[in-house]
C-alpha cells in the first residue's frame, strides 16, 4: 500500500492528485484536478494507510459518503464521489478555496455582523442534519470551510460527516458496549462532558456550537491546555467562561447564549437548535451601548493645574497599554455601532462650541512659563550634583564611608532573594473500584463502587392486527306440546321438526305431556335447538304449529334466538405487544440513561453504558378477540458508578507517599496536585473495574529560621561573590538574587540588617 505522504502526482480514478492540504489522525486531504470536468479543482480526502485496511474503517468512510451522499443543504459540503483505487479509499468534494474557519480567525476577529453571518449558516447546517436524524459528534472551527463571495459574507460549509451516526443507532450502540474514554468520538476542545462518557445526543451538537460561537466572539477557545486531560476535565467541571470578560465590547446577552449552550447537564441547554437561534438572534440584535452625556460647559483648551496627591496618599496604577492587535479588533466591531459613533461625533462638537478664549497678555504668560522652567532645572540639577559627589570617589577606588557602610540616606538592608529547588513528581496507578469494599484502601489500592438504578413505565393503546374465524352459533328456544288425548304421551329428546320456513329444529331434552282433563288439554315444553347453525335458525314465533307424533300438537310460542353465522373477528397477536414495545423501548431507554445521569452525585461517573431490561405485557392475553389492545412497556437499567475524587485522592495518596520516601521531609508539596481523568482499562469478574489514574504534583524544597540565622552569619560583611558561592552550595538552593544597600559593594556586618526572602 503506498503512503499517503506519497500520492502527490499520482491519479485516483478520475482525478490527479497535486499537493497535501492538511493530515488528519486518521486520513489526509489533497487537492486534486478532475480530468473529465476542465480540470476542476476539487478535495480529495483519504484514509491513511494503517487504517485502511481496518475493516471497520472502511465501513465507516463508505457511512460518509453514504450519509454525505443523501444530504442536500446550501451549507453542507456536498460530495462529488466515492472511491477505491487500488485499496485507497478516498471522498471527491469541492475545494474551497477560502479554507478552515481555523485559519480564518488567525487572520483577523470578524466584526458583530460577520459573527452573526456566519454561525447562522452553521446553524442551518446543523439543524438540518438533525432534523435528517443525525448527529454530526466533531463540530469544530477546522471543519467549518468558508468560501469569499463578492457579498463579502463568507459563505460556510460544514464537512466532515465521518463520526456523524443517526439518533436511532446511536442509542443502540450505545446500549450494547461501553466506550471507553480514549475511543470517545469528537475532539476534547469543543466535547461536552457527557460526551466523554460515550453519550451522544444532539445536545452534544449544540454543546459544541457553544464553544464554536465563544471561538467566533473570541478567537480563542473557552478551554484550552495542551493535556487534553485537563481541557476534558475544564468540560466537566471549569465554570463556563463568558466571552465578555475576554473582550469588553462583546455584549453579555452574547455570553448568556454561550452559557446556556455550554451548560454541564444536558436539560439546561437549549432543547433545539430553533432554541438556539432565538436566543442568538436576540442577543446580537439587542440595542447598542448609548453615548455617555456630555456637560455643556466642559472646556477644552482650560488648563488645570496639576493636583499633587499627599505623600500619605498611595499613587493609582497606571493601566497597562492594551496591545495593537485588540486595539484594531476592538475598534474592527465598535465601526459598525452607529450608536458609539455618532455620541464619539456629538463629543466632538460640544467640545468645539464651548471653547473658552483667553484675554490674558501674551508677555504676562511668557513670564510665568519662564519662571516655571528655570525653577524645574534647578529642582532636577541639584541632586544629580550631589550624587556625582558622593559617587565619584567611589568610582576612582576612595571611599569616603566604611566598607559596608550605603551612601547616607540609602537603605542600609541587604536583601537576598532564594529561588528553592522544585522537584516535578507524576505517576499513574492503577486502582480497584469494586461493590464489596466498603471505603477506600491505600494499601490495597481499592475503593467502592455505587449502583444507580433507573425505571420508566409507559403505556399505548393500539388497534389490533391480528385475526380469528368464529364458527356459527345454533339458534335455541323452546317448544310447547298439547295433549288432547285420554293418555300421558311421551316426547323423547332428538325428535326433529321443520318449521314453515324449511328450518328443521330438535328437542334437546325429554318430556311427557299430560292428557286432557275437563276439556282443557294437557300441556309441557321441551327445550330444542335449530339444527344448522346461523342467523337462519333466529325463527319467529310459531312459525312451527302442527300435529306431531301421538297425536300431539306442536308450536314454538317465543322466537327462538341466538343464532350467528360464522365470521372473521379482530384478536391480539403478538406482533402488536413487540411493536409498542419497540416503538417505546429506544425512547424509554434515552429518558432511562437521562434519569441516570441526574441521579450521579457531584463527581460520580458511570464506568459504562448500563444494560437495559425492557418488559411488555398487554391488559389481555393474545388471542382474545377485542379490537384494541393496550401495552405496557417498562425499562430499568442499573448502572455502575464511581466517585472520582475517591480515585483521585487515592490516587494523591500514593503519589504523597512516593514524594516522602523519596524526597524526605525537606520538601513541601506546592499547590493543589493536578488529577487526570481515570480511564477503565478492564473489567474484571463480579462487577471489579481496573482504572488507570494519572496525577502530577510539584514538591518544592523548605528551609528553616535556623537555616537562615546560619546563612546571615556566615554572609555578614562578605561580598557578593563569597555569598553566591556560599549560598548556591546550599541543599535545596535552585538560585540566588542579591540586592546589597545603594553604594555598597559588601554585606552589612550585622544579621539585623541582611533580609533572606524566599520565592
Amino acid at each position: 500500500m503506498p503512503s499517503m505522504l506519497s500520492l502527490e502526482g499520482r491519479q485516483l480514478g478520475n482525478y490527479d492528485v497535486i499537493r497535501r492540504i492538511r493530515v488528519g489522525g486518521m486520513g489526509a486531504v489533497y487537492e486534486g484536478k478532475q480530468r473529465t470536468a476542465f480540470n476542476r479543482r476539487v478535495a480529495i480526502k483519504v484514509i491513511l494507510g494503517n487504517y485502511a485496511a481496518d475493516r471497520d474503517m472502511r465501513r465507516r468512510f463508505a457511512r460518509e459518503a453514504r450519509t454525505v451522499a443523501r444530504l442536500h443543504h446550501p451549507h453542507i459540503l456536498p460530495l462529488i464521489e466515492y472511491g477505491d483505487e487500488q485499496g485507497i479509499l478516498y471522498l471527491v468534494m469541492p475545494f474551497i478555496e477560502g479554507g478552515t474557519l481555523t485559519s480564518y480567525l488567525r487572520r483577523s476577529l470578524p466584526d458583530l455582523n460577520e459573527v452573526s453571518a456566519i454561525y447562522q449558516q452553521l446553524l442551518d447546517a446543523v439543524e438540518y442534519a438533525h432534523d435528517e436524524g443525525l448527529i454530526h459528534r466533531d463540530i469544530k472551527s477546522s471543519n467549518v470551510l468558508l468560501e469569499q463571495r463578492r457579498s463579502g459574507t463568507p459563505h460556510v460549509y460544514l464537512a466532515d460527516f465521518g463520526l456523524v451516526r443517526t439518533s436511532k443507532q446511536t442509542e443502540l450502540e450505545q446500549a450494547r458496549k461501553p466506550i471507553p474514554l480514549d475511543q470517545v468520538p469528537g475532539t476534547p476542545h469543543y466535547m461536552a462532558p457527557e460526551q466523554t462518557m460515550g453519550i451522544v445526543s444532539t445536545s452534544s451538537d449544540i454543546y459544541a456550537l457553544g464553544v464554536m460561537l465563544y471561538q467566533l466572539l473570541t478567537g480563542v477557545l473557552p478551554y484550552d491546555d495542551p493535556d487534553e486531560e485537563q481541557v476534558i476535565q475544564m468540560h466537566l467541571s471549569a465554570p463556563i467562561p463568558s466571552p465578555s470578560d475576554h473582550d469588553a465590547t462583546i455584549p453579555v446577552e452574547l455570553g448568556e447564549v454561550v452559557r446556556t449552550a455550554m451548560a454541564k447537564r444536558v436539560e439546561d441547554r437549549y432543547s433545539s437548535i430553533a432554541e438556539l437561534r432565538q436566543a442568538f438572534l436576540a442577543a446580537i440584535q439587542s440595542p447598542a451601548d448609548t453615548a455617555l452625556p456630555i456637560e455643556n460647559n466642559f472646556v477644552a483648551d482650560e488648563i488645570l493645574p496639576p493636583v499633587v496627591p499627599p505623600v500619605s496618599t498611595p499613587l493609582q496604577p497606571i493601566e497597562a497599554p492594551v496591545p495593537m492587535l485588540l486595539v484594531e479588533q476592538r475598534h474592527k466591531r465598535q465601526v459598525s455601532n452607529e450608536a458609539i459613533a455618532r455620541g464619539r461625533q456629538h463629543t466632538t462638537d460640544d467640545v468645539r462650541r464651548n471653547k473658552v478664549r483667553t484675554t490674558e497678555p501674551i508677555h504676562s504668560r511668557w513670564g510665568k512659563h519662564r519662571r516655571f522652567t528655570l525653577s524645574i532645572m534647578a529642582v532636577v540639577l541639584v541632586p544629580i550634583v550631589l550624587l556625582a559627589l558622593l559617587l565619584a570617589p567611589r568610582l576612582i577606588g576612595i571611599s569616603l564611608f566604611p566598607v559596608g557602610v550605603p551612601l547616607l540616606g540609602a537603605d542600609p538592608t541587604a536583601t537576598v532573594t532564594i529561588t528553592p529547588q522544585a522537584k516535578h513528581l507524576s505517576d499513574t496507578y492503577i486502582l480497584t473500584a469494586s461493590s464489596q469494599v466498603s471505603k477506600p484502601d491505600v494499601t490495597t489500592r481499592e475503593f467502592p463502587t455505587g449502583l444507580v438504578p433507573g425505571s420508566l413505565t409507559e403505556s399505548r393503546t393500539v388497534p389490533t392486527s391480528g385475526s380469528a374465524f368464529v364458527s356459527g352459533v345454533q339458534a335455541r328456544g323452546y317448544l310447547l306440546f298439547a295433549n288432547s288425548g285420554e293418555s300421558p304421551a311421551f316426547v323423547p329428546a332428538g325428535i326433529t321438526f321443520t318449521t314453515t320456513l324449511g328450518v328443521p329444529v330438535q328437542t334437546t331434552q325429554s318430556v311427557e305431556v299430560p292428557p286432557q282433563q275437563n276439556g282443557q288439554n294437557g300441556t309441557n315444553t321441551a327445550s330444542a335447538v335449530a339444527v344448522n347453525a346461523g342467523s337462519v335458525g333466529n325463527i319467529l314465533v310459531n312459525t312451527l304449529a302442527r300435529r306431531c307424533c301421538h297425536g300431539l300438537f306442536v308450536s314454538n310460542p317465543d322466537q327462538f334466538s341466538g343464532g350467528a353465522d360464522a365470521h372473521l373477528v379482530h384478536a391480539i397477536a403478538q406482533a402488536d405487544i413487540d411493536s409498542v414495545r419497540g416503538q417505546l423501548s429506544s425512547e424509554l431507554q434515552q429518558r432511562v440513561l437521562k434519569q441516570l445521569v441526574n441521579k450521579l452525585a457531584p463527581g460520580e461517573v458511570m464506568v459504562q453504558q448500563p444494560v437495559y431490561r425492557t418488559t411488555a405485557s398487554s391488559d389481555k392475553p393474545v388471542g382474545s378477540h377485542v379490537d384494541q389492545v393496550t401495552v405496557q412497556v417498562t425499562v430499568s437499567a442499573t448502572a455502575v458508578v464511581y466517585n472520582r475524587s475517591l480515585a483521585g485522592n487515592l490516587a494523591v495518596q500514593l503519589l504523597d507517599a512516593q514524594a516522602h520516601q523519596t524526597l524526605g521531609n525537606s520538601y513541601l508539596q506546592q499547590g493543589a496536585p493536578a488529577v487526570g481523568i481515570p480511564r477503565v482499562v478492564q473489567l474484571g469478574k463480579n462487577g471489579v473495574i481496573y482504572l488507570s489514574v494519572p496525577v502530577r504534583e510539584v514538591w518544592v524544597y523548605s528551609f528553616s529560621p535556623q537555616q537562615f540565622n546560619r546563612w546571615k552569619q556566615t554572609i555578614r560583611g562578605a561580598t557578593v561573590d563569597a555569598a553566591l558561592a556560599y549560598l548556591n552550595a546550599q541543599g535545596g538552593v535552585e538560585a540566588v538574587q542579591i540586592h546589597l544597600p545603594f553604594g555598597t559593594d559588601h554585606f552589612p556586618a550585622t544579621v539585623d540588617q541582611i533580609k533572606i526572602m524566599v520565592v
